[in-house]
């Protein structure tokens, strides 16, 4: 993941956490000049130093006096009509981004969002509203899917495959949005742009081309085998970043119009079998109408 992209997610949680105490910071400037509220606050704060100073020296503290100053100055905000209590949009990790020294769900969600909006994906489609639009035969398909988004995850490679128009990038989509739903970091990127990429890092060997590729906790690559193949390049590449990502156990989603058999005469054997293991790997083969021919 770029670094820009990691102090953007970090920054937008940081506006929407001042935004929605921007009435608590009012308040609290209003509060400057308040003679009462201003005694009432050294008192407490002057009584809650004295008992840690105690603390520290192992004396006995009482706290009636520190706790009668703390209730009346609660009692006198609420006359005010005041409220102080600084608010979170996310309770996990109170809006820091981190919580245990790991990101969290909230942070995770701002960089999927910046990712996708990068992507030039069009607009994400929930499974809900995907099923309502999907050829009954469809249906347990989509369960399925969702509930592999809740799983596991030791199927870390998905390759759904189908003619134009049958609904692989739309059952990408819900896919894609259900786990960024969850908090998940999700990469989309096209064939086309993969292999663009490919090209540029071979020449460059600029290794954050690569990484973003390698790193991306979900990896969707949408209609491989549109893509131009670079001699010694796209399939060399997109071996590495396939097996890479197996051995590091993250999770690819690729699509295709491509038929197994097609993936082998276009790739190689490595690749191949990659996508036809058993044991990590799930495919999909989507058949029938054209469905957006259907809908018109």
């Amino acid at each position: 993941m770029r670094n820009e992209i990691l102090m953007e997610a970090e920054s937008i949680l940081k506006e929407r956490h001042e935004k929605l105490n921007e009435s608590v910071k009012v308040a609290r400037q209003k509060l400057m000049d308040d003679a009462t509220f201003s005694a009432l606050s050294s008192a407490l704060q002057k009584e809650i130093i004295e008992n840690a100073k105690k603390e520290a020296y192992g004396e006995k503290v009482d706290r009636k006096k520190e706790n009668k100053l703390n209730d009346e100055l609660k009692a006198y905000l609420r006359e005010k009509n005041i409220d102080l209590t600084e608010k979170f949009s996310c309770h996990l990790c109170n809006d820091n981004g981190y919580k245990d020294g790991k990101m969290c769900a909230c942070l995770k969600k701002e960089i999927s969002a910046l990712l996708f909006k990068e992507s030039n994906f069009g607009n994400l489609v929930s499974f809900d509203d995907a099923k309502k639009s999907a050829p009954k035969e469809y249906q347990k398909l989509y369960d399925k899917m969702k509930e592999w988004c809740h799983s596991d995850f030791k199927k870390n490679l998905i390759f759904i495959a189908g003619k134009t128009g049958v609904g692989k990038t739309y059952l990408a989509s819900a896919i894609a949005k259900e786990l960024m739903d969850l908090g998940r970091i999700v990469k989309l990127v096209t064939a086309f742009q993969m292999s663009r990429d490919f090209k540029e890092y071979r020449f460059s060997y600029n290794e954050e081309i690569l990484n973003k590729y390698l790193s991306a906790e979900f990896l969707f690559i949408d209609d491989l085998g549109t893509e131009t193949l670079y001699k010694n390049i796209t399939v060399d590449l997109l071996f590495h970043v396939i097996n890479e990502r197996k051995n590091r156990k993250l999770c690819t989603i690729l699509t295709s119009n491509l038929t197994l058999d097609e993936i082998y005469d276009r790739y190689d054997e490595r690749i191949f079998s990659r996508i036809v293991d058993r044991t990590t790997s799930i495919t999909l083969n989507l058949a029938g109408l054209d469905l957006r021919t259907k809908k018109k």
